[in-house]
């Protein structure tokens, strides 16, 4: 008689079998169909997003009116980047070009509007100056001291050539001066402050660095002609595609080389990143993408966020840089205050991140204080009321009702397994309609019941070991994306279930850098958890999702939510997402943070029903909820 299988065994079996669904990751639309059957891609991305841009920025730039309008279409690609932003991505002597060509009273050469000829073609021409885009965006001038448009610039497209006469010549060169001084002194400063450092400074300098760009991705630097990046395709710093060993990795070996061997960008770069780096941590480094790494432009970046900290909290002892060009010195003086004004200001969540994705580039504003409830908040309590154990008229009512029975989180409501469950669907899908959006979703782990006892256990290495399914995303279309899928609804349910997958990797992703640095969590890949709000803009440029599904506006709070006595930054959120209109604005921001607020408070309280023995646990929100909800139409009684 054969023996009959334990129930420890069976019970892992099924969740075996249940993992195996779950990392199929159909798409909802495929839901009926054989894995593998499909002919030919959904969608072709080639030719949209960025690349696009540069093409529309170029013939734009081709039919501008006069030099001057060309190069303001050029750097700022057709408006996409504010112009004091867009000069930070030139070098001092493309800068003094610049400022030439543009001067009041020079007239049009040929090869520019409203000049007349070829250029170079005439007697007068002592230099023929291209302009032209790189494939990241940044306006190339060729000069004097450059006169090799680079290659990938060239294939992206030139354009312009434009010849100089022997008075722009002379003016080039009286600012070539400045330039010249400015850079020689900036080198001198920078090699200085490394030496000072010391051998084991300039090593524990450089390992900062590299941990930083490893934790925050994605890094775009310049200087001069050269990108530092850990993007996929200019790869040249740590980052998930180079290891910190990697001979191509520009940091590998530098701190272990002596200084005098060190080439001077290379002590600029960093010099530069550390400066940064000590103003505030790894993110800070974010907020100079698309930019030359100078110290010009660090210290105006510190200017920057002097005022930004000193609106935050008036109080805060913020030395101000004197005008001109300040010392490094000074810089690292500021940095350290900087530091300590912005870790109380990222603690009490007074900053927001205000992310342009033309360049990635992530600026810290000052994130507006709450006033009263919102409008966003009554609505999504209008929409709770019916399912909860007693009306409530804002948010802090229904943390307090669900603490008085404590049994209704776990209880089946309104068509969904758990109130839990129910409560997610009904806040974001009420969001969707009260922001105006075209999408929503939040996100979460599936089981807080097994985080606590991993965390009792101090099991470091299974929490890590969890795989993307543990992990859940909740995504609500809108009307109006019906309306932009021309009413397909599983096109939308496929976008819908895009968002919802890459979503559960972020939250994969960010959940090891809440744990204790043990090896088994230093072994596996993650990213610094994200702690402030997000407003973002031109999303639909870079990122392959946002390309294909339109995503172009976004508002996002993050938030931490705290189990078993650890706090997990980053553990829910609340996003919320335009494919078209005016971009979201700091007062919705604000009710953003206000809802994905009361989502951590909810998880929260599931947190504290497992420690009680009441666990709760999240089923739904995988490829076959996003087809029943959105394809088959079921469950609209939550939307």
């Amino acid at each position: 008689m054969p023996r009959s299988e334990p129930t420890a065994v069976r019970a892992k079996s099924a969740r075996r079998l249940a993992m195996e669904e779950a990392r199929r990751s159909k798409r909802p639309s495929r839901g009926d169909r054989p894995a593998g059957t499909t002919e030919q891609p959904d969608r072709v991305l080639d030719g949209a997003g960025f690349e696009r841009l540069l093409k529309q920025t170029l013939t734009s730039a081709r039919s501008a009116p006069s030099t001057t309008a060309m190069i303001e279409t050029l750097i700022t690609l057709g408006g996409h980047l504010k112009r004091e932003d867009a000069d930070r991505s030139s070098t001092r002597a493309e800068a003094a070009a610049i400022r030439m060509l543009t001067r009041a009273g020079r007239a049009p050469g040929p090869g520019e509007p409203g000049g007349t000829g070829k250029p170079g073609g005439h007697e007068g021409a002592v230099f023929t100056s291209s302009l032209a885009l790189t494939p990241h965006g940044r306006m190339v001038v060729t000069v004097p001291g450059n006169r090799t448009l680079p290659p990938e610039a060239a294939a992206t497209g030139v354009a312009a050539r434009i010849s100089w006469t022997e008075e722009d010549l002379t003016e080039y060169r009286t600012l070539l001066l400045d330039v010249d001084r400015r850079t020689a002194q900036e080198t001198e400063e920078c090699r200085a402050l490394l030496a000072e450092m010391g051998e084991e400074g300039r090593k524990a300098a450089v390992d900062t660095i590299r941990n930083a760009v490893f934790l925050v991705p994605p890094v775009m630097l310049y200087q001069g002609s050269a990108v530092y990046s850990n993007l996929r395709g200019d790869g040249n710093l740590t980052g998930k595609t180079l290891l910190p060993t990697h001979p191509d990795c520009f940091l590998h070996h530098l701190d272990r080389l002596p200084l005098e061997l060190w080439l001077d960008e290379e002590a600029v770069v960093i010099s530069c990143l550390w400066l940064l780096h000590a103003s505030g941590g790894p993110n800070r480094i974010e907020s100079f993408n698309g930019y030359q790494l100078s110290l010009d432009n660090v210290a105006d970046n510190f200017r920057a966020m002097r005022d930004v900290y000193a609106e935050a909290d008036p109080g805060a002892d913020l030395a101000e840089l004197p005008d001109g060009t300040p010392h490094i010195s000074q810089l690292r003086d500021v940095a350290a205050q900087l530091a300590q004004a912005r870790s109380g200001l990222v603690n009490n969540r007074r900053l927001h991140y205000e992310i342009n994705a033309t360049t990635r580039r992530k600026a810290e504003r000052v994130l507006p204080r709450p006033s009263g409830t919102s409008a966003q908040e009554r609505g999504i309590c209008a929409r709770l009321s019916p399912l909860l154990p007693q009306p409530t008229a804002d948010f802090g009512a229904v943390l307090t009702a669900l603490r008085e029975d404590r049994e209704w989180l776990g209880r089946p409501c309104n068509g969904s397994p758990t109130g839990f469950e129910a409560l997610i669907h009904t806040t974001v899908a009420a969001s969707v309609e009260l922001f105006g959006a075209d999408f929503a979703l939040s996100r979460g782990i599936r089981s807080l019941p097994r985080l606590v006892d991993a965390l009792d256990r101090q099991d470091w290495k299974e929490i890590v070991s969890w795989e993307l399914p543990e992990f859940y995303c909740c995504v609500v279309p809108s009307a109006n994306a019906f309306a932009l899928h021309g009413g397909d609804r599983a096109q939308v349910a496929d976008s819908a279930w895009a968002m919802s997958a890459r979503m559960q990797y972020n939250t994969w992703h960010v959940m090891p850098g809440n744990l204790p640095k043990d090896p088994a969590v230093q072994a596996r890949d993650f990213l610094a958890p994200h702690a402030l709000p997000d407003i973002a803009v031109h999303s639909d440029l870079h990122h392959r999702g946002h390309v294909a599904n339109n995503i172009r506006y976004s508002a996002r709070s993050p938030e931490q939510v705290m189990v078993a006595g650890f706090a997990f930054k980053s553990l829910t959120d609340l996003r919320i997402m335009r494919c078209e209109g005016e971009p979201f604005d700091q007062t919705e921001l604000l009710a953003v943070t206000q809802v994905a607020g009361f989502l951590a408070g909810v998880s929260q309280l599931v947190a504290e029903a497992a420690r009680d023995g009441r666990p709760v646990e999240v089923t739904a929100f995988d490829h076959h909820w996003h087809r029943k909800t959105i394809i088959d139409n079921v469950l609209e009684h939550h939307v």
